[in-house]
């Protein structure tokens, strides 16, 4: 039986009608991923296809010949990303005014993207300063950094996604997708 929590969890993380779609791009502004959220999401690159379908607390993203690639495991304050075996890639712990990603389930040497001020990001590491952004709710485009731009994300804290070094780019969309889905 699941609890109440976790089944608004599970409601919040399905979205019936709300949807959203975003790209990131490279320095020279060619795609390197459409990205889609709501009903059905989708993440599209030059290279691989995905579709994430929810089942049970989870959304599994499968590739062109369904075969689950990911699977993002939902709980009452964030999720997990997982790999095709399952096994834990990244866990996200979401905050009122924060987000904390590790590649751990202690969530040690955590990074955090934090909303300082109406526009401005800090992404930091073990307390430590990575970046800020600054981002105009007004502008189409977003510059992330030298290698990344968005198109359409809005005020999100998902684009300082892409600043993550250790993450695989295919990680980073789906990360986006997902805090994208969250209202984050």
């Amino acid at each position: 039986m699941l609890s109440l929590g976790l089944m608004a969890v599970i409601s919040a993380c399905n979205p019936a009608s709300e949807s959203a779609k975003f790209s990131v791009h490279d320095a020279k502004r060619e795609q390197l991923a459409a990205i889609s959220v709501g009903e059905q999401f989708s993440i599209d690159t030059p290279t691989l296809s995905l579709t994430g379908i929810f089942k049970k607390e989870k959304r599994k993203y499968y590739d062109g010949s369904n075969t689950m690639q990911y699977a993002v495991k939902f709980s009452d304050d964030g999720f997990k990303l997982r790999d095709h075996n399952e096994e834990l890639l990244w866990k996200v712990k979401l905050y009122d005014d924060k987000i904390k990603l590790a590649d751990n389930e202690e969530m040690n040497n955590a990074y955090e993207i934090k909303l300082r001020e109406e526009g401005k990001i800090k992404l930091e590491k073990s307390d430590a300063l990575v970046t800020e952004l600054r981002m105009n709710s007004e502008a189409e485009w977003f510059q992330v950094n030298e290698m990344y731009t968005t198109r359409g994300a809005g005020l999100s804290l998902a684009p300082a996604v892409l600043l993550i070094e250790e993450l695989k780019d295919v990680e980073k969309f789906i990360l986006m997708a997902e805090l994208k889905a969250k209202g984050k």
